[in-house]
């Protein structure tokens, strides 16, 4: 079986694994979107173990800094005296820039990760009713985007790697 045909394979697999659990017991806390954007990156910079790693390292790097950013947006935007949309293009202006400069820091080398994470997480933030509110990113539940996120990161990383591990063990290799 080649390569393809085997990840294809697994894919199946784990993706309805994955399906069931986000749809079924996991509901609340499990995004499957974020999972295969996550899964989709961890790929993208090599599919190796060392990029699944990164992928952990920097995806919820970009976790906590959208975090903080929100965390300062919703605390401080009555104060400043700018509409919100102003303010928070603002702040999230400046956060953006971190998502590269942190880079710098050799922990960190990972761009496109950070950049995922740190999107993953407006994304969950914006498009998720309630989930834009202080009470939820200072809770220590699950709809805390500082937790799910970083879960659903850590989940995809550990998908990637066993997908590729298992279509690896089931594909053949051509001899000549």
């Amino acid at each position: 079986m080649s390569f393809i045909n085997a990840l294809a394979l697994v894919l199946c697999v784990i993706g309805g694994i994955l399906t069931y659990l986000a749809l079924g017991p996991a509901a609340n806390f499990f995004f499957i979107w974020a999972i295969f954007i996550a899964t989709a990156t961890g790929v993208a910079l090599g599919g190796s173990i060392e990029s699944f790693k990164n992928l952990v390292i920097c995806g919820i790097a970009g976790v906590v800094i959208a975090w903080v950013a929100s965390l300062v947006i919703l605390s401080t935007v009555a104060s400043v005296g700018l509409p919100l949309p102003v303010y928070a293009g603002i702040i999230v202006g400046l956060t953006t820039g971190c998502l590269a400069l942190i880079a710098n820091i050799p922990a960190f080398p990972a761009i496109p990760a950070t950049v995922v994470g740190y999107a993953m997480t407006f994304a969950y933030l914006l498009q998720t009713p309630g989930k834009l509110d202080l009470k939820v990113l200072l809770s220590a539940t699950l709809s805390n985007p500082l937790i799910c996120i970083s879960l659903s990161i850590l989940v995809a990383a550990a998908f990637g790697i066993v997908a590729l591990n298992l279509a690896g063990k089931l594909s053949t290799v051509k001899t000549a």
